[in-house]
């Protein structure tokens, strides 16, 4: 059973649901062990049996959401660490009576200098640590003698620190490195900072996830201290759509090193959904400059109506009959130079295609959803990966710049900054972009769909100034049905509605890219999904106009 905290969850129900709270439970477990041919559980021992030899998931995991544990308490000893995991995977409310370890703190709260210190990641990160602590004052208060305080600039040193940390536990790292003690060390950080600092709290996340795939030790660590509970409310209660994704990769990675997931999610990689049965396609959405897997896919706002944080997760599984999996890549672009180093185009598609097969992607069918910039990126990763090429079966471009766009040339004009190297890529005489465009010509002929959304209204630049900043010509790739779309650049994949004309277009473009995927696995076994029925709007085929039609 799952509560919701105000009356804001009660009203999101409409659309969140079915995918985030109803299906949860049942749906994350396709492929885990052995259930094509169901075992009716007829007790609580079998289903604690079953769920800690990862057999028959789903239906232990349905005996056991049903079973009074206050009543017979003894079970929840039964429960193996890796049982609990799965469940605070689902968000289960069980995990709150589990007994957990506390993680240790330090003497003082407020003071992470001898916590930091133990992790030995080189020179500069010493130099670190102290510098951290050489004064907990602002630097103009010389007069401050309070140490039990944590000052502006202290705050901002501790998050530079931690991005540190992020960084080294983005690859395998050694335990004489970074010991077992960093999860009670982000535990505490976190639980320091959860509400007045948010973006530390949600860096330790980050840092936690990447640290749930270092080995067996960390994992059951993660699952059997007080991070048990707290993922288990976050899955699915967390306040913000990061905070679920995060809690969610955590608890996906942590059971990926137990043997009970067989995938990981890297850094960049966040899971959306995913259905019940093995997913016929895994649909990637891919953001676009100074975009975000946060905030691209939210529904367009307005404030008379709910807004959908992410509607692709909240609204494709309603509308599709079909099971699939929806991911989300995520990478920090600029418009101006910055002195931090970024990657550049080609860079990011070698990490997304190591990322993303990390993540499972190529097993089966792939479709691609690509807003702007993140076209482009997608074309690049298709170019350099023939075994992801050749799994693709929809490439969606959203005002994707094929040829550049206008709106990157102004930095030609003397303008007091320096354009990034991805609005300079940008630009239409960009000889890289234009060798792209014509390397991904020759193979596009093996992808079955393609098509393209076009922005059609202006929008605002700078000061009065407004244009399209993807025109048409740029914007249609060669091939492939075209749809104009009568919004403005940012806003063109955002729906307002699931009956809205943007959504059909996309709706209509996912359901080509399955009836692809089936033809070329036409005698595999689909398993369907159960999916909310309404009444749908679709959009015709029609270059120059897109008009709902009912059924």
């Amino acid at each position: 059973m799952f509560f919701f905290q105000d009356v804001k969850w009660m009203l999101m129900t409409k659309y969140i649901a079915p995918t985030a709270a109803i299906s949860a439970i049942y749906s994350a477990w396709y492929g885990w062990g052995k259930t094509e041919n169901h075992v009716k559980i007829k007790s609580i021992d079998e289903a604690v049996e079953f769920l800690n030899h990862n057999k028959e998931t789903p239906e232990a995991l349905r005996y056991i959401s049903n079973f009074d544990f206050d009543r017979q308490p003894r079970y929840l000893k039964k429960l193996s660490i890796r049982s609990l995991g799965i469940l605070a995977g689902v968000g289960s409310e069980i995990v709150r009576q589990a007994r957990v370890h506390q993680c240790k703190r330090e003497d003082d709260d407020f003071l992470f200098q001898n916590a930091l210190s133990k992790f030995d990641l080189g020179p500069s990160w010493k130099r670190g640590v102290d510098w951290l602590h050489r004064s907990p004052c602002l630097d103009e208060d010389l007069s401050c003698e309070d140490w039990q305080v944590w000052r502006p600039t202290q705050v901002e040193r501790l998050q530079r620190l931690l991005q540190i940390l992020f960084i080294e536990t983005e690859n395998q790292f050694s335990p004489d490195t970074v010991d077992i003690y960093v999860v009670d060390f982000l535990f505490n950080v976190f639980k320091l900072f959860d509400g007045d600092t948010p973006e530390i709290a949600r860096l330790t996340l980050r840092i936690l996830a990447n640290v749930a795939l270092n080995g067996q030790e960390y994992a059951e660590r993660i699952f059997s201290t007080e991070w048990l509970q707290i993922l288990g409310n976050l899955v699915t209660r967390g306040e913000t759509l990061e905070e679920r994704l995060i809690a969610h990769k955590i608890c996906r990675n942590a059971l990926h090193t137990l043997d009970s997931v067989p995938y990981k999610l890297p850094s960049d990689v966040y899971e959306l959904h995913i259905s019940q049965g093995e997913p016929v396609v895994d649909i990637v959405l891919i953001h676009g400059l100074c975009g975000s897997v946060l905030y691209t896919w939210r529904q367009k706002d307005d404030r008379t109506k709910l807004i959908s944080e992410c509607w692709p997760k909240d609204w494709l599984p309603l509308d599709i009959n079909d099971s699939m999996r929806i991911l989300g890549v995520n990478y920090p672009s600029y418009l101006l130079h910055s002195s931090g180093a970024v990657d550049s185009l080609p860079q990011r598609a070698e990490r997304f295609v190591k990322q993303l097969s990390s993540a499972g992607i190529g097993s089966r069918p792939v479709v691609f959803i690509c807003h702007s910039m993140g076209g482009l990126l997608a074309k690049k990763m298709l170019l350099d990966s023939e075994e992801l090429r050749k799994n693709t079966v929809g490439v969606l471009f959203i005002a994707t710049p094929h040829r550049g766009s206008p709106i990157a040339e102004w930095g030609d004009y003397n303008f007091p900054f320096t354009p990034s190297e991805d609005v300079r890529f940008l630009h239409s005489k960009n000889q890289q972009n234009e060798k792209l465009n014509q390397d991904f010509g020759t193979i596009s002929k093996e992808i079955p769909v393609i098509a393209s959304m076009i922005e059609t209204k202006e929008s605002d630049l700078i000061a009065t100034a407004k244009g399209i900043i993807v025109p048409t010509e740029s914007a249609v790739f060669g091939s492939g049905v075209l749809y104009h779309i009568d919004e403005v650049h940012h806003n063109v994949c955002k729906p307002s509605e699931r009956t809205s004309p943007t959504y059909g277009v996309v709706l209509n473009f996912v359901r080509d890219s399955i009836a692809a995927a089936k033809k070329r696995n036409p005698s595999k076994e689909i398993k369907k999904a159960e999916p909310q029925k309404f009444n749908e709007s679709t959009v015709q085929n029609d270059s120059e106009e897109i008009e709902p039609i009912d059924h």
